[in-house]
C-alpha cells in the first residue's frame, strides 16, 4: 500500500474514532500548509485551502508545535470552508518529528468539549503519522501489488479500538485477519506498571503451552521490545537459540517474528508478538501494518483502564478509601475469580467497631474519619499481600487474606487483636481506643461462595481475646 493510502485510511480512522465532522491532514509544502487528505461529513469542506504558518490556530500549532483547542464555538473557526458550519469544538495538533511535517485537524458538532482523553489518542495518532511522513521523505514510495487495501485493516482497527474492556482487546489481538497479516503464532503479553514480570494474556498458533510462562523485562524478544519501547523484527539463525518469552520456554518452529509494544503516551500496556514459519515471512511492510494496530489497541486499553478507574473511585469509602459493599455486589464473580483462581484456602477475617458511634460522639467527626484512616493503614501494613479489604458496613470491614496457612492467619488475628486492645490509636495526640469484635472464615473449608463466606466470618464476631497459636 503507498503511503498516501496510509494515511487516508489513517484519517478515516481518526474521524470516525473522534466522531469528527472533518478531520483533515494539512502537509507543509514551502512555508504554507495544504490539505493533504480529509475525512469529512461537510459538503463545504475546501480541498485547495492554503494556510500560512501563525496563520489562525492552524498555522498557531505549526508554528508553536503545540496543540491548539477551542471549544464552546458559536461559528466555524474559518478558512477551510466555502460557507459556514455550526461547530462546537476545534483541536489543530502538531505533526513534527525533529522537523515540523504538517498538522492534524478535527472539528465536530456533536461536543462543546473535546475531553483529555480523546485529546491524547489523537496526540498518539499524530505521532503514528509523524512516522509515516518522515518515511515517506526519505523512502521510496511502497508499490506492492502484493499488499491488500487497507479498508479491512481500518475496519479492524475500529473493532479493536471499541473494545470494552482489557480481556476484549487481548481475544482481538489474537484474531488479526489473515488478509490483513499472514502469521503462523501470535502472543499478547501484559506488563502491570512498574512490573519486571510480563503475563502472557492470550496466544494462538503456538505448539505448547505458554500459560504459565512469565516473561521478563529486558530477556528475549518481548522482554527485550518492552524494555526498548520499539518494534523489533528478527530473522533467527537455526544454529542459535532464539528466546522470545524465557528462557525455559521449549522450542516452536518459527524462523521469524516481529515483537510491538502496546504504548500510548508513555506509558506502557504490554507486547504483541507475531511470529512466522519462514525466514522472510514478516516485512517492514508488516511492521507498519501492526503499528496501526497496536496503536488502535493501546487506545482501546487507555479507555479500559480510564473507565474501570472511575467506576473503582465511585465505590470507594469516601473516609477510608477501599472499596465498599456496592463494589463488592457490582464485581462479585471478578472478585470471586480473582480470590478463588488457585483453589487455594483464603481466610475472610471480619471486624466490626461496636463503639463507633460513640466514638463520633466523643471525639467528633475529623478525629473519628482519622482514627478510621489509621486504623486501615495498620491493617495495610501488617498483613502482607496478597490481601483484599473491604469496608461492608458503617462499622464493619472484612480482610480478605490470601496464600498464607492457618497458623499465620492465627497469628496475624491474635497481633491485631492484642494490637487494637492494648494501645489505643492516636489522633492528632487524642488517644482514641475502639472496642471491636472478630470472627473467620475460611474457603473451601466453610463455604465456596464469596456472600456466604462473608456471612460466616461476621456471624462469628466475638470480642473475646484468643491465645497466640
Amino acid at each position: 500500500m503507498i503511503s498516501s493510502n496510509l494515511l487516508s485510511h489513517l484519517i478515516d480512522l481518526i474521524g470516525n474514532v473522534a466522531d469528527a465532522h472533518t478531520a483533515a491532514l494539512f502537509g507543509l509544502k514551502g512555508d504554507k500548509l495544504v490539505m493533504r487528505e480529509h475525512f469529512t461529513l461537510s459538503r463545504h469542506l475546501d480541498h485547495t485551502v492554503t494556510i500560512k504558518i501563525g496563520e489562525g490556530p492552524i498555522g498557531l500549532a505549526a508554528e508553536t508545535r503545540k496543540p491548539q483547542l477551542i471549544e464552546n464555538l458559536d461559528s466555524d473557526i474559518g478558512g477551510i470552508y466555502k460557507k459556514p458550519e455550526e461547530l462546537k469544538g476545534f483541536l489543530a495538533v502538531p505533526v513534527f518529528t525533529e522537523e515540523l511535517l504538517g498538522v492534524l485537524v478535527i472539528d465536530t458538532k456533536e461536543s462543546y468539549q473535546i475531553s483529555i482523553k480523546l485529546q491524547k489518542i489523537l496526540s498518539n495518532f499524530a505521532e503514528q503519522i509523524a512516522w509515516h511522513l518522515q518515511q515517506e521523505k526519505h523512502t521510496p514510495a511502497l508499490k506492492d501489488a502484493s499488499l491488500p487495501d487497507l479498508q479491512e485493516l481500518t475496519s479492524y482497527c475500529r473493532f479493536l479500538a471499541e473494545s470494552p474492556n482489557r480481556s476484549s482487546v487481548a481475544d482481538r489481538l489474537t484474531q488479526i485477519p489473515a488478509s490483513i497479516i499472514s502469521f503462523k503464532s501470535i502472543a499478547v503479553i501484559w506488563f502491570e506498571e512498574n512490573q519486571q514480570e510480563g503475563r502472557i494474556i492470550g496466544h494462538r498458533g503456538f505448539t505448547h503451552d505458554l500459560s504459565e510462562t512469565l516473561v521478563h523485562f529486558g530477556k528475549g524478544l518481548v522482554g527485550s521490545c518492552a524494555k526498548n519501547r520499539s518494534p523489533l523484527l528478527l530473522r533467527f539463525n537455526p544454529d542459535r537459540k532464539t528466546i522470545l518469552f524465557s528462557e525455559d520456554e521449549k522450542p516452536e518452529d518459527l524462523l521469524s517474528a516481529a515483537a510491538l509494544p502496546i504504548l500510548l503516551n508513555e506509558t506502557l500496556y504490554g507486547v504483541l508478538l507475531v511470529g512466522s514459519e519462514q525466514a522472510e515471512g514478516l516485512s517492514h511492510a508488516d511492521l507498519d501494518k501492526l503499528s496501526l494496530i497496536v496503536s488502535a489497541a493501546a487506545s482501546a486499553l487507555f479507555c479500559s483502564d480510564t473507565k474501570d478507574r472511575w467506576v473503582y473511585d465511585k465505590n470507594l469509602d469516601p473516609v477510608t478509601g477501599v472499596p465498599n459493599y456496592r463494589f463488592l455486589t457490582e464485581y462479585q464473580l471478578a472478585v470471586s475469580e480473582e480470590l478463588f483462581k488457585s483453589n487455594q484456602p483464603v481466610y475472610f477475617l471480619s471486624v466490626q467497631l461496636t463503639n463507633l458511634t460513640d466514638l463520633y460522639q466523643i471525639h467528633g467527626v475529623d478525629h473519628s474519619d482519622a482514627y478510621l484512616k489509621q486504623m486501615i493503614a495498620v491493617f495495610a501494613k501488617m498483613i502482607p499481600s496478597p490481601k483484599f479489604i473491604f469496608r461492608l458496613s458503617e462499622n464493619t470491614f472484612v480482610l480478605m487474606l490470601m496464600n498464607k496457612k492457618q497458623n499465620e492467619v492465627n497469628q496475624l488475628e491474635a497481633k491485631l487483636k492484642q494490637l487494637f486492645e492494648y494501645n489505643p490509636l492516636h489522633v492528632n495526640g487524642t488517644a482514641i481506643q475502639a472496642s471491636m469484635q472478630w470472627g473467620l472464615s475460611a474457603y473451601p473449608d466453610d463455604a465456596r461462595d464469596l456472600f456466604k463466606l462473608i456471612n460466616v466470618s461476621r456471624n462469628r464476631l466475638s470480642p473475646k481475646i484468643k491465645e497466640m497459636a
